[in-house]
């Protein structure tokens, strides 16, 4: 009888210790990271597409450290949507720290026009890019953020990218 009693106050105590650490856990909502875009590369040409990579920087502003498990994304330059894709590409960003992804992006040549034709006047071309980031937990406390960065690429910067070898 005492064992049924011991057993039974044992179950009881689990339980309200394993119903505080879900309640716990799912009160902790990570704000989501910052992104900004650090850099635009043109890495290879195709007889159809441009192929870019696009450095996104992304700062952590939690007190605890988050794990990226991937990213989805569209960039737009000018208003013309560029390239959409997804990394997954796994980091891990410190709490008040920052970390890099690389994203490979393909533009057809007839976007790359477009925004040429439309640029003659101007010396800066506006961006956009923007997307979510799939933040790691244990199963169903993964979640996921959306992100927007708009900004503008000089003109001179654009017109020096490099092929990169």
């Amino acid at each position: 009888m005492k064992r049924n009693i011991a057993l039974a106050a044992s179950t009881r105590l689990l339980a309200g210790i394993s119903l505080l650490l879900l309640t716990a856990c799912a009160s902790v909502r990570p704000a989501p990271p910052e992104v900004s875009l650090l850099s635009l590369q043109l890495e290879n040409l195709t007889l159809s597409h441009a192929i870019l990579s696009a450095d996104l920087s992304l700062y952590n502003p939690n007190d605890f450290a988050l794990n990226i498990e991937r990213a989805t994304y569209a960039l737009s330059l000018q208003g013309v949507l560029v390239a959409r894709g997804q990394s997954t590409q796994k980091i891990r960003i410190a709490a008040h720290d920052s970390g890099t992804l690389t994203l490979r992006l393909s533009s057809s040549y007839l976007n790359l026009l477009r925004i040429g034709r439309n640029n003659q006047d101007q010396q800066n071309i506006p961006f956009a890019i923007d997307g979510q980031v799939t933040l790691g937990g244990f199963g169903l406390l993964s979640r996921t953020v959306s992100f927007k960065e708009e900004g503008i690429i000089p003109l001179p910067a654009w017109t020096t990218l490099k092929l990169q070898p």
